[in-house]
């Protein structure tokens, strides 16, 4: 009794911060107030986009919204390429829950895939097939509770894809009346969303768009964030939540730009992505982002970065554009001469200086690391 009383007496005699502390110690388990925070920056690969962002896409969780085709895996897939390159002990995984991510598609990202376990390493990507919710959940819970210096990359695609176990076994007529994806995503989050953020892993969710249906024309439809699927948990949790807009006839981008298609003298060469940032933290909520997608390039390089590096040198004055020919500011060639790089005084034509600078990848970093510095904080 007596040994009680003086614990006891010892207790009140503590300061708060004392008291804090070792409640903290003893509850180490369920917190993560002893974990350094990880931040890093991963550019989306669009100098615009990047631009728009902050600089790219930090840790926790991102979503990725949008009609068929409108380029949310392409996208996610380069945001995947560039975080296994610029991230320290980084690794992917895809979880397909929908029986895509074709050959070609592979081809075109510049990801390493792998489906063989014992192949998974620093720099590539597992390939997890599986649409079963509480394996997908159970796979990386597994990886991102473990408090290892590696750092995850997951790519889900899509929610929609997910079923859980019970739901599988059901009959149709029971499945469709479940409403299974708001319900899963709120406990997804749940589960994960603290882990991913503190401890510098990233997810990226890929939804489809919901049409809402109404029956009465004059009636006034409540206010949505998106028109994804996933419910409020997915808007509350998403760092970020990007919607991928349909493609038009005026996105897409000719060979010779003031003609007329043409199938053999004048043909589409590639399309403006277009997409509308429905929730940021950098107060970007609303903007309408487009960037230039080139077509037939593999290994990563789909998004047009060379157009967007000239929009920039006119934007700001160092390039000038007479006829045909562009030539290039002096402040600007002196700088890259300093930093050892030799610019051309004038070049003929916008596709000579797209393969010049896609010819010359140091002048091609040179310029969008310049770029970078210019507009983001540092």
């Amino acid at each position: 009794m007596a040994r009680a009383k003086s614990k006891a007496e010892e207790t009140k005699k503590l300061s708060v911060n004392d008291k804090l502390t070792n409640f903290l110690k003893e509850n180490a388990q369920y917190h993560y107030n002893f974990e350094d925070n990880i931040d890093y920056k991963v550019s989306s690969g669009s100098l615009i986009v990047d631009f728009e962002l902050g600089g790219g896409f930090g840790p926790g969780l991102h979503r990725f919204t949008g009609m068929n085709e409108g380029g949310k895996t392409s996208e996610a897939l380069e945001v995947m390429k560039n975080f296994l390159k610029t991230v320290p002990n980084a690794r992917g995984l895809y979880v397909k829950a929908e029986g895509r991510l074709s050959p070609d598609m592979q081809k075109r990202s510049g990801v390493e895939f792998t489906s063989n376990p014992e192949d998974w390493a620093d720099g590539n990507c597992f390939v997890f097939e599986s649409n079963t919710y509480e394996t997908v959940v159970e796979m990386i819970t597994g990886l991102i509770k473990n408090d290892s210096e590696t750092k995850y990359c997951f790519l889900l695609d899509s929610l929609d894809g997910l079923i859980t176990k019970n739901d599988a076994l059901k009959s149709f007529e029971e499945s469709r009346k479940v409403a299974a994806g708001a319900v899963l995503a709120s406990d997804f989050m749940k589960r994960v969303s603290i882990t991913l953020a503190k401890r510098g892993h990233m997810a990226i969710f890929i939804s489809q768009v919901r049409a809402d249906i109404q029956l009465d024309p004059y009636s006034k439809a409540p206010i949505r964030q998106t028109t994804a699927t996933g419910g409020n948990a997915l808007l509350h949790f998403a760092n970020y939540i990007l919607e991928f807009e349909p493609r038009f006839k005026s996105d897409l981008i000719l060979q010779k730009p003031n003609e007329k298609y043409d199938p053999q003298k004048n043909s589409y060469i590639g399309h403006y992505a277009k997409i509308t940032v429905k929730k940021s933290p950098n107060e970007k909520t609303n903007a309408v982002i487009k960037y230039p997608i080139i077509y037939g390039r593999t290994g990563g390089k789909s998004i047009w970065n060379e157009k967007e590096i000239l929009d920039m040198l006119y934007l700001w004055g160092y390039a000038e554009k007479k006829g045909a020919w562009i030539s290039f500011s002096e402040d600007l060639r002196n700088d890259m001469q300093t930093a050892g790089i030799e610019m051309p005084e004038t070049i003929q034509g916008e596709p000579k200086f797209n393969a010049f600078i896609e010819e010359n990848e140091n002048i091609k970093d040179y310029l969008i690391k310049y770029f970078r510095d210019l507009v983001l904080p540092q």
